[in-house]
């Protein structure tokens, strides 16, 4: 394999001949309220109207009947808890790759005889968890769609509170990368970031960047009245990078906001907060200026009210959803530098980027301050999205990855 080499890839110029694809995904793809289900469940039926595709799948989640009856096969898998260890064993397990996920060898036989029932061209593995079931089956190439690389995300977890338990879990995650993502024929990326590091941490990896899509349709501007003083963030709040986001907003941008406009008031949509998230309210979310809404069905009406949308992201990786929602909805948006990998986004024409606490809080003053920029933002941020983020478009570049994967075509490099 050729060494560092990646390729952003923009959507297939024709399409790919028709494939058998085995898809190994780990739950089911419905409720699409996280990331990962967002793009299963967005690709899955694309892939399924013009190729030959069988579902493996642990059995999370649910599958919507049209979707199901357009596969040719699915395999539901069940989950098992991590066997119990002993302290000597998980001491010697506490730095190995072979802990990050729990591994089932039942798992991968059923896998395996699915595979050899099945007989794919190709095998599309989303996630990390299914990886290293997928380059068990042999003789068939692995598009490994792994979204977003981890070692960054963990460096830095590790680098604002260092633990034992974080330093063990970086050392992991750096040697499963090392281990499986080479062996794979192509591994996907949401951002360019990512393939990068990724081709410093494991360069004989054959990385390729394909960034996710949005429903422009689904998530569209409706007219509805914002509120002048409203900033809203949205993610589920089990994800630690979300739950950071809010904690760095809530302690050392707010205050600075609503010192200058006291009116001022964050909304947190999502599910899951955890106590130590809601203690951020306080008794009273008036003077706090932070309400969170908890699970929610639709994240429209609340994102549609917002005058700004904020992704204080100080953590994590890859492509955020949240701001490709944000943008299709129309709203302008605040966002940290680690918030718009993969987005090609152009600071103060399709958003604001602003890093530290003083440099955000002065970006959403200027914005609150300014509708009429605001709007011209989103603006730019809908016609972003519309050109370059539709599912149609996305769906089209992963059959080219999954095509360059069966015929062991290498990466040509950055376009």
């Amino acid at each position: 394999m050729a060494s560092n080499c990646w390729v952003r890839t923009r959507g297939a110029t024709r399409l790919a001949a028709p494939m058998r694809v085995l898809a190994l995904i780990q739950k089911l793809p419905s409720p699409a309220h996280d990331g990962y289900n967002l793009r299963t469940a967005a690709y899955l039926p694309r892939l399924a109207a013009r190729h030959t595709v069988a579902l493996a799948a642990f059995d999370r989640g649910a599958i919507e009947s049209e979707l199901e009856q357009s596969l040719a096969a699915l395999r539901r898998l069940p989950e098992r808890r991590p066997p119990p260890q002993s302290i000597l064993a998980r001491a010697f397990g506490a730095l190995s790759p072979d802990e990050l996920h729990d591994r089932d060898p039942a798992i991968e036989a059923a896998i395996g005889v699915f595979a050899r029932e099945f007989q794919p061209d190709v095998v599309w593995s989303v996630g990390w968890r299914m990886l290293p079931y997928a380059l068990q089956i042999e003789g068939v190439p692995v598009l490994a769609d792994v979204v977003d690389e981890g070692v960054r995300e963990a460096w830095l977890a590790c680098r604002s509170r260092p633990t034992p338990r974080r330093f063990a879990h970086l050392v992991r995650v750096w040697r499963f990368e090392r281990r499986h993502f080479p062996r794979a024929a192509r591994v996907l990326f949401v951002s360019d970031q990512d393939a990068r590091i990724t081709c410093r941490v494991a360069p004989r990896t054959q990385c390729a960047v394909l960034p996710n899509g949005v429903n422009v349709q689904h998530f569209a501007p409706d007219g509805s009245a914002q509120d002048p003083d409203l900033l809203v963030f949205e993610g589920a709040m089990s994800h630690v990078p979300n739950a950071e986001a809010v904690q760095f907003f809530a302690r050392k941008v707010l205050p600075r906001i609503r010192a200058q406009r006291p009116a001022a008031n964050l909304l947190v949509v999502g599910r899951d907060p955890a106590p130590e998230l809601l203690e951020l309210a306080g008794p009273d979310p008036r003077t706090s200026g932070i309400r969170f809404t908890g699970f929610v069905d639709d994240v429209r009406p609340h994102v549609r009210r917002a005058a700004v949308f904020v992704s204080p992201m100080v953590s994590g990786a890859g492509l955020k959803n949240k701001v490709l929602q944000a943008w299709a909805l129309g709203k302008a948006v605040v966002a940290t530098s680690i918030s718009t990998g993969g987005l090609f986004a152009r600071s103060g024409e399709d958003l604001v980027v602003a890093d530290g606490a003083e440099a955000f809080a002065a970006a959403c003053l200027e914005l609150l301050a300014d509708p009429a920029r605001s709007a011209r933002l989103g603006a730019a941020g809908r016609r972003a999205v519309c050109e370059r983020f539709s599912w149609d478009r996305a769906a089209a570049g992963l059959e080219e990855e999954l095509a360059a994967a069966r015929s062991g075509a290498p990466s040509r490099g950055p376009l």
